[in-house]
């Protein structure tokens, strides 16, 4: 038998709300609206959706009279559709590194010189190389990164050749990086992702490894460019 729009929102409701007191061992007690406003501020898909949850949460109660869940009034399809898709998000949330761009990764070592990044990069066409010294990653170089750096040597009439000598290891130091990169395992989510870009906006490129080590081989790259797409999968999911 075909499930009503009640039951199929009432269900994806109960399925959302145990889902995120699960993720964030969450006491029951709390009312759901409670828990939607604790939980925004560290799940961009519920800080997204925070004030659609608050109104369904609402709803829920208007609609269900008693213990057992029992409908006085039916609530429209997109209403619905809008609640199974923010549970199937929460509750089985897409990997990253299953939609992400299948790209080559290239690296280099860390004995080799900035020159030789600068050449690998126009070469190979990819605008970010991660560098890694005895196994072990220590930085991300990329194309911004290398124009603004030379651009302010010139600017500073520092020796541009110097810098490019400098092996891309210690280079970084003369390279001036920020907290540009960070690293994170095969098993993080499109949601958790986007939250890292949106907490640190200085973030360029999450290196993807098999545990989220360092010295592991990078499975995928994601740069900024790539959260649009990210975002389109979520939306769409």
């Amino acid at each position: 038998m075909e499930r009503t729009n009640g039951d199929r929102f009432i269900s994806a409701y109960n399925k959302l709300d145990q889902g995120i007191r699960n993720i964030y061992n969450i006491k029951q007690s709390l009312g759901f609206g409670e828990v939607v406003r604790k939980v925004a501020p560290i799940n961009s898909i519920i800080k997204k959706y925070e004030d659609d949850l608050i109104e369904f949460g609402r709803l829920r109660n208007a609609i269900v009279h008693g213990a057992g869940d029992s409908l006085i009034a039916e609530p429209n399809i997109e209403v619905v559709e809008k609640m199974e898709q923010i549970a199937r998000i929460i509750t089985t949330p897409p990997r990253v590194i299953d939609v992400v761009p299948k790209r080559k990764i290239t690296t280099v070592s860390g004995e080799t010189t900035i020159a030789e990044v600068c050449a690998l990069i126009f070469e190979s066409g990819y605008s970010t190389v991660p560098v890694y010294l005895k196994g072990t990653l220590v930085g991300v170089i990329n194309r911004k990164m290398l124009v603004d750096c030379i651009g302010a040597a010139i600017k500073a009439g520092v020796s541009v050749d110097k810098m490019l000598k400098e092996p891309a290891a210690t280079g970084l130091d003369v390279l001036n990086v920020t907290n540009h990169y960070e690293v994170a395992p095969s098993s993080i989510t499109i949601d958790s992702i986007l939250f890292m870009f949106q907490q640190n906006r200085k973030l360029s490129t999450v290196i993807i490894t098999k545990n989220g080590n360092y010295d592991e081989e990078p499975l995928a790259i994601v740069v900024t460019s790539d959260t649009l797409d990210l975002q389109s999968v979520l939306d769409n999911y």
